[in-house]
C-alpha cells in the first residue's frame, strides 16, 4: 500500500497545473501570446511546443477542462504507482508531444489534453493488463469518470487537436503494456 499522502502524490501534477495557470494569467493580463509557441508539426519552431504546449491554453474553459482531470489522474498515478509514476508522467508529456510534432496535421497544437489522455489510457489499460484488485478498481473509476476519452481520439472538431488525444492514448496504452509486468509498482 502507498506510504505517502494523496496531497504529497499531487506535487508533480500540481506543479504542471500551476504553470498552466501562470502562463494563462500572464497571457490574459499582459497581452502576451505564448500560445503561438505550441506544437507546429515538422517545423523547427514547433519543437519548442514539445516542451511548452501542455502549459498553453486557448481559453478558460480549455484550461479548466485539463486542470481537474490532470490533478485527479496525476494524483492517482503518483499515489498508487509511485515507482513508475514519474516515467509514465514523463512519457505522457513528452512522447505524446513528439508524436504530435511528427504526425499531426499542420496547425498549432496547444493544451494538456494529450497528457490527460496519456494518463487516462494508462490508468484504464494498466488495470486490465495487470489484473490486480487495486489496479482494476482504478481502471473502473477512471472509465466511469473519464470514459468519454474513447470518443476524443477521433476527429470531430477542427479546432481540437484529436492528434494530441490519439497520441496520448497510444502512449498511455504502450506505457501500460511496458509496466504491467513489473513486480514492484507501489
Amino acid at each position: 500500500m502507498p506510504n505517502q499522502s494523496l496531497l504529497g502524490s499531487s506535487v508533480i501534477p500540481l506543479r504542471l497545473v500551476f504553470l498552466m495557470w501562470l502562463f494563462f494569467f500572464i497571457e490574459a493580463n499582459f497581452s502576451l501570446h505564448f500560445s503561438e509557441y505550441g506544437i507546429w508539426p515538422r517545423s523547427a519552431v514547433g519543437l519548442v511546443g514539445v516542451f511548452l504546449a501542455p502549459m498553453l491554453h486557448g481559453d478558460l474553459l480549455h484550461l479548466l477542462s485539463n486542470t481537474f482531470p490532470l490533478l485527479f489522474m496525476g494524483a492517482l498515478l503518483f499515489y498508487f504507482y509511485p515507482r513508475i509514476a514519474g516515467r509514465v508522467f514523463f512519457r505522457a508529456y513528452f512522447w505524446t508531444n513528439i508524436l504530435v510534432w511528427l504526425f499531426a496535421r499542420p496547425a498549432n497544437h496547444i493544451g494538456a489534453s494529450g497528457v490527460v489522455y496519456g494518463l487516462a489510457f494508462f490508468l484504464i489499460f494498466f488495470g486490465l493488463f495487470r489484473r490486480d484488485v487495486i489496479s482494476l478498481m482504478i481502471s473502473i473509476v477512471t472509465i466511469i469518470l473519464y470514459g468519454g476519452v474513447f470518443y476524443g481520439v477521433l476527429p470531430s472538431d477542427p479546432f481540437i487537436s484529436w492528434e494530441s488525444h490519439f497520441g496520448g492514448a497510444l502512449v498511455g496504452i504502450a506505457s501500460a503494456i511496458t509496466f504491467s509486468d513489473k513486480k514492484k509498482i507501489s
